[in-house]
């Protein structure tokens, strides 16, 4: 190897090393030399869509051209399933963005709606850092829940939580959680409840069965029971009888902040709107939150002639037709 060569592989070495670094790294890697820069919180809420989480990084001053960002969001699959939450992402072209949105676990405010939810019991899972009001103002705006349930909705925006389907939900930290929650969960009933409605149903039936539904949830344990006693409710209502349900007179004593796990017939006489022993119909509003099974229970209930129930040790129940039979079945458990 002649002297000139050997002088010219440190040049040529250092060339190849330079276009590695300055062209080849950055074409494979566009992200590489990117994440350690200083990165920039950004907070995708629920139900937002691709588009709208691009412009929001965009108007962060994380990105430059939202389109092409969507469109790497589709190629990763992201673009459906971005997780709502606060992501701290380094701006960048729109390739490592996406990547970090694939990549990243954004800092979430996780909220479980549980089947039999009282409306305050809402308010305190929510830990809104304004309580009541947050809450009550994102159910006061009709625009938070879909177009086609607007419509239905109750007058009274507390009674609106029979819409808000039971699940956890992992929502952005900040003040529009009650919102986020609201426009999820209401979103979330439209399309595993919304399907059983009637084509005709109107807000007067809507209400009622939501109500029905939340009554049945108190009541009921056994998944396949549910759609009997809403069928028996109903049969009490045709036949002008009172529904005596345990489940509103249980709601009515926690309203005024006693716990119940057992009643007397002096708890029955409780004077309230929502004491079916004592009025006759359905109560005026919601006692909670129904699941998804109340729900179709209540607009699917079973067709049946019993008019009578009582509950077993076991969580079951007893379905008679008559008084005089109920008396006797009760009778027949107490030996």
């Amino acid at each position: 190897m002649t002297k000139k060569i050997k002088d010219l592989i440190p040049a040529v070495t250092a060339s190849i090393l330079f276009c590695l670094l300055c062209f080849f790294m950055p074409a494979m890697y566009p992200d590489m030399f990117i994440y350690p820069s200083k990165k920039i919180e950004v907070t995708i809420t629920g139900g937002m869509s691709a588009g709208q989480a691009a412009r929001k990084l965009k108007e962060a001053g994380v990105i430059k051209d939202p389109n092409k960002l969507i469109k790497w969001m589709i190629k990763f699959e992201i673009d459906r399933t971005l997780m709502p939450g606060t992501y701290l992402i380094s701006p960048g072209d729109e390739i490592s963005v996406a990547k970090q949105l694939k990549n990243t676990s954004p800092v979430t405010h996780r909220v479980t709606i549980i089947p039999g939810t009282r409306y305050s019991e809402i308010k305190r899972a929510l830990r809104l850092p304004d309580g009541d009001a947050g809450l009550l103002k994102a159910l006061s705006e009709k625009e938070n829940f879909p177009e086609e349930l607007q419509s239905l909705l109750p007058d009274d925006p507390s009674d609106r939580i029979i819409f808000l389907l039971p699940e956890t939900y992992s929502l952005a930290p900040g003040n529009s959680i009650g919102t986020q929650i609201v426009r999820r969960a209401s979103k979330l009933w439209m399309e595993r409840v919304g399907e059983h409605l009637p084509d005709k149903a109107d807000k007067k039936f809507t209400m009622q069965r939501g109500i029905l539904a939340s009554i049945v949830e108190g009541e009921a344990k056994i998944k396949e029971e549910r759609p009997v006693l809403a069928g028996i409710f109903l049969n009490r209502i045709e036949k002008w009888m009172p529904l005596q349900s345990c489940a509103t007179v249980i709601y009515c004593w926690e309203e005024l902040g006693i716990k119940k796990k057992s009643l007397t017939y002096k708890d029955l006489e409780i004077d309230s709107p929502y004491n079916t022993y004592r009025n006759y119909g359905l109560p005026p509003g919601p006692i909670s939150v129904p699941s998804e099974d109340s729900w179709i229970s209540a607009l699917e209930p079973a067709k049946t002639d019993y008019l009578f129930f009582f509950a077993s040790s076991d969580g079951s129940h007893i379905f008679t037709r008559t008084y005089n039979e109920h008396l006797k079945k009760q009778g027949d458990k107490t030996e």
